[in-house]
């Protein structure tokens, strides 16, 4: 797989057609010019290639641990050598504990994601030159940096990375797993300004923040609910007593963290995988963030749970200049009835944007 898309020029930076681009860095096109003549939309960046199921495979090999580690007790072993606590996830397969899989997760590793978003790593690894940073908001158990981070290493990379996670059993969850892979790891929580000082100060190579990303620091209501639910998201909808499903439940009050904060915050400018998976709020988060997410992010791999908010995506980064590498759409069974879209969502969706104005950085 090669390092850049293709139709770019690796001799001499970027194409012409992505010259233009850059006259639309800061989204300050008009529909209308002033003189009254309609604009042609412009979206895309005419640059980026997607790529299909049968571009996987090599993509996903160049992951593969060159040896194999042995079985280690209670924990599983992928292709790239990440171990993963089974007992840690209600719905793993207890079948997985204590074993070593070398198989590729095609179409899925059937416990945790499907094929793309391994793809989204391996094509942010590739990318990655001395360093490589990767940042993970609604993070779970912190999957993908504690992956992103072994895989760096094996690399020869300087590896770092942040997890933003608002269910503390799930930030401790993240722990756990940062120790299972030997990833020194700080748990950061408080105020959004105890968060920011103690993210300038840590050395640790893994952060786990104890709150949320949003578009502003603040706090927010955040479902109280087992870990066995990984589908809740942050309250945009106060006082009414449901979450976005519809289904009752008790909130406690999160905080919430600034994207552009945080990243103002890092020691790292670059951002080589913004992973987003929020639960029904992407766009709300990403349109109100999207000047700081442009100035950090390479490649950002968003977790989609509508089809409004997959075409919303699509048409405002679209429109900013980036490119989509994958695009999975969500699915959805309308029965019963849900306050919003998201409600409806039985299987999430995949976007992979890539970041053109950082393609040569």
């Amino acid at each position: 797989m090669p390092t850049c898309p293709r139709g770019a020029d690796t001799g001499k930076g970027l194409p012409f057609r992505v010259m233009g681009l850059f006259a639309r860095k800061n989204n300050d096109v008009k529909p209308i010019e002033a003189s009254g003549t309609p604009r042609i939309p412009s979206l895309g960046n005419g640059v980026t290639v997607p790529l299909t199921l049968e571009d996987f495979p090599p993509i996903l090999e160049s992951l593969r641990v060159t040896a194999p580690p042995d079985p280690i007790d209670g924990l599983y072993t992928d292709w790239m050598g990440v171990h993963t606590r089974v007992s840690m996830l209600p719905w793993a397969p207890a079948e997985l504990a204590s074993t070593i899989s070398s198989e590729l997760p095609i179409p899925d590793d059937g416990y945790r994601s499907e094929a793309e978003e391994y793809v989204a790593l391996s094509l942010a690894l590739t990318r990655a030159t001395e360093d490589f940073h990767i940042i993970e908001v609604g993070a779970g158990w912190a999957p993908w940096v504690v992956s992103g981070v072994v895989a760096a290493r094996a690399r020869g990379l300087n590896a770092s990375g942040i997890a933003i996670e608002a269910h503390p059993l799930h930030a401790q969850w993240a722990m756990q797993h940062a120790a299972d892979n030997n990833v020194d790891a700080e748990l950061i929580e408080g105020t959004s300004e105890m968060i920011l000082g103690r993210v300038r100060e840590s050395q640790a190579t893994m952060k786990v923040i104890l709150g949320a990303g949003w578009h502003e620091s603040t706090t927010m209501e955040f479902p109280d609910i087992d870990g066995t639910d990984m589908g809740a998201a942050l309250c945009t909808m106060p006082d009414s007593g449901t979450d976005y499903r519809g289904a009752h439940v008790k909130h406690r009050i999160v905080q919430a963290l600034k994207l552009s904060e945080l990243f103002d915050a890092m020691p790292q400018s670059r951002i080589d995988l913004l992973h987003i998976d929020v639960q029904g709020v992407e766009f709300e988060l990403l349109n109100k963030e999207a000047g700081p997410v442009q100035d950090h992010a390479a490649l950002m791999a968003v977790g989609t749970h509508s089809r409004l908010a997959e075409g919303q995506l699509q048409d405002f980064f679209l429109e900013r200049g980036w490119g989509i590498i994958i695009d999975e759409p969500c699915k959805a069974h309308f029965t019963m009835t849900h306050p919003t879209l998201a409600g409806f969502t039985v299987q999430d969706g995949f976007q992979l944007y890539e970041n053109p104005f950082l393609l040569t950085q």
